[in-house]
């Protein structure tokens, strides 16, 4: 019975530091109403988070005047995790704190694609990244990979632009390090840092969608992913927007993948710029197609450049239908666009939302907001080290490993 007790005790502070993790600045009644725990199982958990630092009182004077009101939050620099985001070419590696500031980022450029080299740059480096740090990190790793991915059994079904399939990419790195390990869509991480700490962190109904080489979305309530059955809620890339498009190396036919990412604006660029039409994209007559990327038309689209805002404008109105699509079904409050593209192109973001509230109905549109990301690279580390707290909060309670406290000089 006693054993019951701690366990449910240790589960009672868990729950409390969750809540302060999602909701931050929050009084004891708010947190009783927030985790179903009496007030004086508050009480007595707070007075020992508080006694383990992990847990600080706040003062702020309530905006009606009077005694100013005592709030919780978590303590900063207290325990580090972990997270790291895998964009094909290199790894952001980032340390955070509780309260989800940044300790330490560094990035880990990868010269070979095989899944077992990709995770053996990363893997090199972290035990020295470890060391450097001046906050013990908690014995978890979340990584922030490409393509469709079951979080549960940390497997990567396919990631197409690297030529995966049927990646235990959680083995993988379990063969390495011996720290439990989530896996998860870049897209759906760095949609989970922009609900917790960046441009939706006011709204509890938002989703993320990431338009880089590729294109994925992240399906948020309540400051929680919305993950489906094997971890494919999202896919956005892979809806079919043309029946009759290009055949997509899923196998179907004009997935919006090939139609409003990259790689589409810069094959449609290139096709209008060989029959002649006039851009700056093509001064040099000389110039090798090959070596357009899309960043330079969605730069030369919002310089005016009329080539580039065509072919930014048909990739867009692909992405504005989908947006659509998504508000009819979710009703969400924001829509969140991240990535290279939207980063480059306001134009791009203004005709996919010019083309979104055409196509859906308009009570649904009415008070949807949309806006750009916060983070880059560091918002997938940041989530992905998010999720493998959540998944894994009793470990705060854990003693530190030796092998995890920093160096003393």
């Amino acid at each position: 019975m006693e054993n019951v007790n701690i366990a449910e005790h240790k589960n009672s502070k868990a729950s409390i530091l969750q809540a302060l993790r999602l909701y931050k600045n929050v009084s004891r009644v708010q947190l009783s109403e927030l985790t179903g725990l009496s007030r004086a199982t508050i009480s007595l958990a707070i007075s020992e988070l508080i006694d383990m630092g992990l847990v600080q009182q706040t003062r702020s004077r309530q905006s009606t005047g009077g005694r100013p009101a005592i709030s919780l939050q978590l303590a900063p620099y207290t325990r580090g995790i972990i997270g790291a985001d895998f964009n094909n070419t290199e790894w952001t590696l980032g340390a955070f704190d509780l309260p989800g500031n940044v300790l330490k980022k560094v990035r880990i450029p990868v010269k070979n694609s095989a899944p077992k080299e990709v995770i053996r740059a990363l893997t090199d480096k972290l035990n020295p990244f470890i060391q450097s740090l001046n906050t013990p990190p908690l014995p978890l790793l979340g990584l922030s990979m490409p393509g469709l991915i079951n979080t549960k059994l940390g497997l990567i079904y396919s990631a197409s632009d690297l030529d995966w399939h049927n990646i235990e990419i959680g083995k993988e790195v379990n063969e390495t390090i011996d720290w439990s390990t989530i896996v998860l869509n870049r897209h759906k991480a760095r949609g989970l840092s922009e609900c917790r700490y960046g441009a939706a962190k006011e709204h509890n109904e938002v989703i993320y969608i990431g338009i880089g080489t590729g294109i994925a979305s992240g399906l948020f309530h309540n400051l929680q992913l919305i993950s489906g059955a094997i971890g494919g809620a999202g896919e956005l890339g892979h809806i079919t927007i043309e029946p009759n498009g290009p055949l997509c190396p899923c196998g179907n036919k004009g997935c919006l993948q090939l139609l409003a990412t990259g790689p589409a604006i810069e094959k449609e660029a290139r096709m209008l710029l060989r029959t002649g039409e006039p851009s700056v994209l093509q001064q040099d007559p000389y110039y090798d197609l090959q070596l357009l990327k899309a960043e330079d038309i969605c730069i030369a689209a919002d310089q005016h450049d009329q080539l580039a805002m065509q072919v930014v404008e048909k990739a867009a109105t692909y992405l504005g239908i989908a947006m659509a699509n998504l508000v009819n079904i979710l009703n969400p409050e924001v829509i969140i666009l991240g990535g290279s593209i939207p980063k480059c192109s306001s134009l791009y973001i203004k005709i996919a939302e010019k083309v979104m509230k055409q196509h859906a109905m308009s009570p649904l549109t009415a008070n949807i907001t949309v806006k750009t990301s916060t983070f880059t690279e560091i918002g997938g580390a940041l989530g992905a080290a998010n999720l493998a707290l959540d998944h894994h909060i009793n470990t705060i309670f854990d003693p530190v490993p030796a092998s995890l406290k920093p160096e003393s000089n």
